[in-house]
């Protein structure tokens, strides 16, 4: 819920940019992707399935081949934090926290550490073309219906 009280949701739908620079993303999501939205939303909160989609946006997002973000700092007064991997709605604020307390304090927290890096490197992501994203958004598709969010939204309803 946010301070608006709206109810802010995604769904987990892979598209891969096959141009640099990316293309720029319509103003309006496709709606079949938008009422992908609806039945997921509707699923995992079944008490709220009549509640309709009043707006819905989307945007390119940043995948590295280790799925794990990356921060640093280029000269002395320029710090970074990137690729998300689609979880930069909970990561962002966290990161950019500690990143602040970095340039306040001087010093880098533990958590930090796994992010950091002097320069980022992006190897070739061999399984990030086209088929690779394909199947990876399967895989995790699959694993919803069968040990995911869904069969726990379900399980949760019927109790």
């Amino acid at each position: 819920m946010t301070s608006h009280n709206t109810i802010v949701f995604g769904v987990r739908r892979l598209e891969r940019g096959t141009t640099f620079p990316l293309p720029a993303k319509k103003p309006d999501p496709d709606p079949a992707l938008v009422e992908e939205l609806a039945k997921a939303f509707a699923t995992r909160f079944p008490a709220l399935a009549d509640v309709a989609v009043e707006r819905a946006w989307g945007g390119w997002i940043a995948i590295t081949s280790s799925f794990l973000p990356l921060a640093g700092q280029v000269g002395d007064n320029t710090f970074y934090f990137v690729a998300c991997n689609g979880h930069g709605l909970a990561q962002a604020p966290y990161v950019g926290s500690l990143i602040a307390d970095m340039i306040v304090d001087g010093n880098r927290h533990d958590d930090l550490d796994l992010l950091w890096t002097r320069k980022p490197k992006f190897p070739p992501a061999v399984a990030l073309g086209r088929l690779g994203v394909r199947m990876i958004w399967a895989v995790d598709h699959w694993n919803d219906l069968v040990n995911g969010s869904r069969r726990n939204a379900r399980r949760a309803h019927t109790v």
